[in-house]
């Protein structure tokens, strides 16, 4: 039994005629009595009751049509389906993100991806640069917001954000009582709170690049795998860290946020993807988000 008979039987049994069934469909009426009369031989009953006057439904006929339309009606959602995924407007997305882009780019992207592709549906998960690039190699997820520089081998890269570094001090700090903002270089003697570069290589890489430019290399005392873990050991009076300024954002107790004096140092926002696997969606995704991040940028949200 094909799609294509039952599409003739559903289209006969509508308007009880073969000429007028015919006409919607587009042929002539005798192949379309042969389709309905072979149909009848596979299913082994008769569908209709056909006389010079009149064609009618018979019971088994009845039984079947409401199977058929409802196997039509699926068939149609599925080609509607596979049209918008070969269009780029549907599909399941699995998304990678480091933890500091959940106070930044991520709430807008997502909220903007639902937005201007409903159909997409996606899935976030929390996970450090580095481990974004084994996952993608792995074919665990499509897409990775990562903190550069990063080993990328044959990964694509798009840069979508660019946001400063700002201290997190805890509250009683000295240094919050020499002015509204702080030198690199009067951070050279403290006690950092930094990832590991194992975990996140690039934003480790641009704080000791940072410090470097400043005339010292950070010393790290204490590591922590994510951002607000991170700033939970500054609240405690830990040490001190450099974090993006939209990560200021999380207001813990015991812990203050000033400005960089001199040049801005930026972290940079990326999307990372395997082009030989990419999905038909992907480039529409990474240009919403991309807006999105640009957006943030602009109203510095």
């Amino acid at each position: 039994m094909e799609i294509r008979q039952l599409r003739y039987f559903a289209t006969v049994a509508e308007e009880l005629h073969f000429g007028r069934a015919a006409a919607r469909l587009h042929m002539s009426q005798p192949p379309l009595s042969q389709q309905i009369q072979r149909l009848e031989r596979q299913l082994g009953f008769a569908l209709f009751d056909r006389n010079r006057r009149s064609v009618t439904l018979t019971r088994a006929g009845q039984l079947l049509l409401e199977e058929a339309q409802r196997a039509i009606a699926h068939v149609d959602r599925t080609e509607d389906v596979a049209e918008l995924i070969r269009s780029g407007t549907a599909g399941t997305v699995r998304i990678g993100f480091v933890g500091s882009a959940l106070y930044g780019v991520l709430p807008h992207a997502l909220r903007s991806l639902r937005a201007n592709l409903p159909h997409v549906h996606f899935t976030a998960r929390e996970m450090e640069s580095n481990d974004q690039i084994q996952a993608l190699e792995d074919d665990l997820i499509d897409l990775g917001l990562t903190r550069p520089p990063l080993p990328l081998g044959n990964l694509a890269v798009q840069d979508i954000s660019h946001e400063k570094l700002v201290v997190a001090l805890p509250h009683d700090h000295a240094l919050h009582r020499r002015g509204e903002s702080v030198a690199l270089q009067d951070l050279a003697a403290e006690p950092f709170v930094l990832f590991p570069p194992e975990h996140g290589s690039g934003f480790w890489y641009t704080v000791a690049r940072a410090c470097g430019d400043a005339g010292f290399s950070p010393t790290v005392t204490y590591q922590a795998e994510h951002i607000h873990t991170m700033i939970g050991m500054v609240a405690a009076g830990l040490g001190i860290s450099l974090v993006p300024v939209s990560a200021s954002r999380l207001q813990l107790p015991g812990v203050r946020y000033m400005p960089l004096s001199g040049p801005p140092v930026h972290l940079k926002l990326s999307c990372i993807w395997d082009q030989a696997r990419s999905i038909p969606a992907l480039d529409q995704i990474i240009d919403v988000i991309a807006a999105a991040a640009q957006s943030c940028e602009a109203t510095g949200r």
